[in-house]
């Protein structure tokens, strides 16, 4: 069962990835395939609490997420891209509905980093993300997700 912390990430991703890209997220039937391209995208933030919010999905779900968001086929150019920026912009967004559920109170400020991203290739760095404590693997409409909340 997911702590608290997690399910505010989950239900803050989710918030941010229906609104946007129109992408439902829920807990995976059964434990998905390892992606061979992946993008991990990461956001420090400093405040009343600290830490660092990570996702992490292979290329092929960067592309669909990004065609969604631009309103464009998967398969034109614009779309493949533009999925790294639409993968920071997520969780741009995603920290933004998740800092406020964290705060002590409504004058909380929270100061957050510009997202930075890293690619991969190979499934062992997922295996690596997913298997670290905290973190949580997603659905989202069939592809795989990961993310992970670190309060320090």
């Amino acid at each position: 069962m997911q702590n608290t912390c997690e399910s505010l990430l989950t239900e803050s991703l989710s918030e941010a990835l229906e609104t946007m890209a129109f992408i439902m997220v829920m807990p995976p039937a059964e434990e998905p395939a390892a992606p061979q391209e992946a993008v991990q995208v990461t956001m420090q933030f400093t405040g009343p609490k600290s830490g660092t919010v990570e996702l992490m999905a292979g290329k092929d779900f960067l592309i669909a997420m990004a065609a969604n968001v631009l309103g464009v086929d998967p398969g034109e150019e614009e779309a493949q891209a533009k999925g790294v920026d639409a993968f920071r912009e997520i969780l741009n967004t995603t920290c933004g509905v998740l800092l406020p559920k964290l705060a002590s109170s409504p004058a909380d400020v929270f100061n957050v980093t510009l997202p930075e991203d890293e690619s991969f290739v190979g499934p062992e760095h997922w295996h690596k993300f997913v298997s670290q404590e905290g973190a949580v693997v997603l659905d989202a409409d069939g592809s795989p997700l990961a993310c992970r909340l670190v309060i320090r």
